[in-house]
């Protein structure tokens, strides 16, 4: 079985990615696995969120990245967002 991995870029305080690194060197491992094992440690005792509100969102992120935002943009593109996200007909003026 294949784990499959999301990439994530994020900032940090420079104090952090310093716990981050020694804690590494430290047990011999990856900054990665650091930050992966402290992700899962604090995910569990984060309150737990309704699961079918955050799938919708993750749906609408999804599909508002199909939403063109650079080289040929439509010039309607902000009168017909629900076109343009959803499909279906656009407005007409």
């Amino acid at each position: 079985m294949h784990n499959l991995f999301m990439r994530f870029y994020i900032h940090l305080p420079e104090e952090l990615g310093h716990k981050i690194e020694t804690t590494a060197r430290f047990n011999r491992t990856t900054k990665a696995e650091v930050i992966r094992e402290a992700l899962k440690k604090g995910l569990k005792t984060s309150p737990r969120v309704n699961s079918k509100s955050a799938e919708a969102l993750l749906n609408l992120a999804r599909e508002a990245e199909k939403i063109p935002t650079k080289g040929k943009i439509p010039k309607d593109v902000i009168e017909n967002m629900d076109f343009y996200t959803w499909g279906g007909s656009k407005k007409t003026t």
